[in-house]
């Protein structure tokens, strides 16, 4: 063979391989090798923009199809509150979806997403029957092909409900089971007052719900970080009381968390993403929600993953980036058991401190939260939260249990030993470590 031909041979090879390189880096992680919504959900808090709103081209997404594809490369696997007509939109991103269907649901936050008036929102039909909630529900599923019904898997009800309604969200959520779905109902925060819980107290509120309801998990929103501070006694005393109920009645919690600024809230950042997250999976949380990922155009809202113009803000690579550390942590994590969480240093309000500690045996200095957890084996394992998020915290751990100390690579490498500068923590990240 001639010299010439071996070097072209050569030139193709290598722009092959640049080629598939180039290629499997804009691929987007495969959905099976993501967490499903039943096990972990992930989810953007709020109405996804429609074509009404968006006039056929909002920003770089331009279709229905585009705002779907941007939830799945953000790393959610679930939608944000979408019209049957996007339903077969999720479907072909293999995302489970949460139905908003104004027969249906109780004054959706629709300003999220709508510039629209209180008046004009779609109404809670508080004397209905249940012959006529079943006939709602039915009529919108009935508009989706039978193909793609089980991509709804939840349908939204009602966003922070007093509990004199709960008897009637009762009588939809009723409906909405017997179609074989879930009903999204999402709770106050603690700090709302009992006028507004409609309640003597919130642990009272949540036994309320529950005993009314009949939820499938506690679904509730918390937003404590304010100019670069995390306010420890609101956001723990609240995971405090929610984790609390969860295990009381066995069934899972999701945490609404902050991705935007306004008001006095603090900016988005690495940190206040990860303290946020990895504090609600040291609690045993099994679902994640973003308030917001669309920017409302109202009042003082900016740095959303998605700004009002409908483009990418750096806030949506960071969002992203923490979805694709609970993916790559899930099946581990999603297999355990909670059996104890506390604090080192300063204990917010309802928590315990380290002598609680049924697994571990000593760890470094700084603020830290930990969770405590067994796999069904009965293995120990720890989720460790830095809680400072203008600092790093060097880690010094050890388990009662002796054995090599082990973390759970949050980027999909495996378990690997805990040495070197993973003995590190950045600012609110958290480590899911083991013993072997």
């Amino acid at each position: 063979m001639k010299k010439n031909q071996l070097i072209w041979i050569g030139v193709l090879m290598l722009t092959a391989l640049f080629t598939s390189s180039i290629a499997a880096q804009k691929t987007p992680k495969a959905a099976s090798q993501r967490v499903k919504a039943e096990d972990f959900i992930i989810f953007p808090w709020g109405v996804v923009p429609t074509p009404d709103f968006t006039k056929g081209a909002w920003g770089n997404m331009t279709a229905p199809a585009d705002l779907m594809k941007d939830l799945f490369d953000c790393g959610y696997n679930t939608t944000g509150f979408i019209p049957v007509k996007y339903v077969q939109y999720a479907a072909s991103c293999q995302l489970a979806a949460i139905l908003l269907d104004e027969r249906i649901a109780s004054n959706p936050d629709s300003a999220v997403a709508y510039e629209m008036q209180q008046d004009e929102r779609a109404t809670f039909h508080l004397h209905v029957t249940s012959q006529q909630a079943e006939a709602a529900v039915k009529a919108a599923l009935n508009e989706i092909p039978k193909k793609i019904r089980k991509t709804v898997s939840y349908i939204y009800i009602k966003d922070e409900p007093n509990a004199s309604t709960f008897p009637n969200l009762n009588l939809w959520a009723e409906a909405v089971r017997k179609q074989g779905g879930m009903p999204y109902i999402n709770l106050f925060p603690d700090y709302a007052p009992n006028e507004m819980l409609g309640s003597d107290g919130y642990e009272n509120h949540l036994d309320e719900f529950v005993n009314s309801c009949h939820p499938a998990y506690i679904s509730y929103d918390n937003y404590s970080i304010f100019d670069e501070t995390l306010y420890e006694d609101r956001f723990y005393g609240n995971l405090e009381s929610v984790r609390k109920k969860s295990l009381q009645y066995d069934i899972p919690f999701w945490n609404v968390i902050l991705s935007n600024t306004h008001y006095n809230y603090a900016d988005p950042s690495p940190a206040t993403l990860a303290v946020q997250v990895y504090s609600t999976l040291a609690y045993g949380g099994r679902g994640i929600g973003y308030f917001t990922h669309y920017a409302p155009k109202r009042d003082d809202y900016r740095l959303a993953p998605v700004d009002q113009f409908g483009y990418r803000t750096k806030t949506w690579e960071l969002v992203r980036n923490i979805n694709l550390q609970i993916h790559a942590l899930a099946s581990v994590y999603c297999m355990l058991k909670s059996v104890n969480v506390f604090h080192t240093g300063n204990v917010p309000r309802n928590a315990r401190g380290i002598e609680s500690a049924v697994h571990l045996q000593s760890i470094g200095e700084g603020r830290l939260l930990v969770g405590e957890f067994v796999d069904p084996d009965g293995k120990p394992y720890l989720l460790v939260v830095n809680k400072d998020i203008k600092k790093s915290v060097h880690l010094n751990v050890s388990f009662k249990k002796e054995g090599k100390i082990m973390v759970v690579s949050p980027y999909g490498r495996g378990k690997v030993r805990i040495e070197g500068i993973q003995n590190w923590l950045a600012p609110g990240a958290g480590a899911l470590l083991t013993v072997e």
